[in-house]
């Protein structure tokens, strides 16, 4: 089979049209890889042209022009490697079970319903309970109040600006900006200082910020760009964990049941504190709150913390369950296990802007199938 052949054959695999008689042929090649032999270059072609061409080959098949998804080392089995086979390769014929793909699941990968990507949705609540929709509000001022002008901007950001000495003397009301599942959005708060707000997230903050301390309340996850103050400490407090800072980047993941209130520190220092210990972190450090009451520092994969704040999914030996939350927050869908293994692992990204679809057909290629049922999506 030259590499052309063998290439037509792949995209007959991946649109599901191939024969029992191609699928048959698919599989002797995934057998074939499964095994330690040596590579055959008088059968197969050189093995590094064949692989950049089959990556070339798969990008093209789950990318439209300009929006190629990387997903470099994307599928991972955990127990080894093949040393013999390229990236490329390992997408096709590495899944963990170790078998060749069933004729009846090559069908499940044009099967998947589409979901549409998150995008900037979220609800600002008011200090006397008004619940205003960011997601349908016109661009341009909302409101003004208490001396504060609050704007909605065209790139999905809110943001709070004093109006002179009247808005600084006034008194702070709180509000509270709620991203669904979905959803996302970027605040300006009145000191100057930037926060991003992943899904299914909510900040309370004042309108402005007075006396010796700015406080603001996290649920779910936020990445701050903080204005410096010496002599006004801002406090992120999530589910009863405080980050001190001054001036600094950093992003807190506080979603319940996901292990403990994460703190990764891009620059600057922060200090954590639970009422009873205070940690100090350095830039590049992460600080995890552990259910001993004390914090656990490591060193932080930046690149995969903040992933979500640039765009994507990235997987760093994400196991199955992580990788369904996350599905699970940014397209607003319910996961359902139908399959109790879930001894998967995941390396690489992912951007967020692709349709649920796309990101799914890539997981399939993995030995997962999927089924879409409304907003549920069942593991197979």
């Amino acid at each position: 089979m030259t590499k052309e052949e063998f290439l037509k054959l792949l995209e007959k695999v991946e649109s599901g049209t191939a024969s029992l008689e191609e699928i048959s042929a698919y599989n002797r090649f995934y057998n074939y890889f499964q095994t330690e032999q040596d590579w055959n270059s008088s059968e197969m072609g050189d093995q590094q042209e064949l692989g950049r061409l089959m990556h070339e080959q798969i990008s093209k098949a789950i990318s439209k022009p300009g929006k190629i998804i990387d997903f470099r080392y994307f599928i991972k089995y955990a127990a080894a490697a093949v040393a013999v086979i390229s990236v490329a390769m390992a997408v096709y014929f590495f899944n963990f079970k170790k078998q060749p793909v069933p004729v009846e699941q090559m069908s499940s990968l044009n099967t998947v319903k589409d979901v549409p990507a998150g995008g900037n949705k979220a609800t600002l609540t008011l200090s006397n309970g008004t619940l205003v929709s960011l997601t349908d509000a016109k661009n341009g001022d909302l409101l003004k109040e208490s001396g504060i002008t609050v704007t909605k901007t065209a790139d999905g950001q809110l943001t709070y600006q004093v109006n002179g000495e009247s808005g600084g003397n006034a008194e702070a009301d709180f509000n509270t900006i709620s991203t669904p599942k979905g959803g996302q959005y970027q605040l300006l708060l009145s000191d100057g200082s930037k926060v991003w707000l992943n899904s299914a997230s909510s900040l309370k903050f004042p309108t402005k910020f007075k006396g010796d301390v700015r406080n603001v309340e996290l649920i779910g996850e936020a990445y701050f760009e903080i204005s410096k103050n010496k002599n006004m400490p801002f406090n992120v407090v999530a589910n009863g964990i405080k980050v001190v800072v001054l001036g600094t980047h950093f992003n807190v993941a506080a979603y319940s049941g996901e292990g403990g209130v994460k703190t990764t520190l891009v620059e600057g220092s922060v200090a954590l504190n639970n009422g009873t210990v205070t940690t100090l972190l350095k830039p590049g450090q992460q600080g995890r709150a552990t259910s001993a009451g004390s914090f656990e520092v490591t060193e932080a994969d930046l690149k995969s913390a903040l992933a979500w704040k640039n765009g994507y999914f990235m997987f760093n030996n994400a196991d199955l369950p992580d990788v369904m939350r996350q599905l699970s927050r940014w397209y607003d869908v319910d996961v359902v296990f139908e399959n109790k293994d879930k001894k998967y692992e995941f390396v690489g990204d992912i951007r967020r802007s692709n349709s649920l679809a796309k990101v799914l057909k890539i997981l399939e290629l993995s030995g997962i199938r999927f089924e879409l049922k409304g907003r549920t999506l069942i593991v197979k």
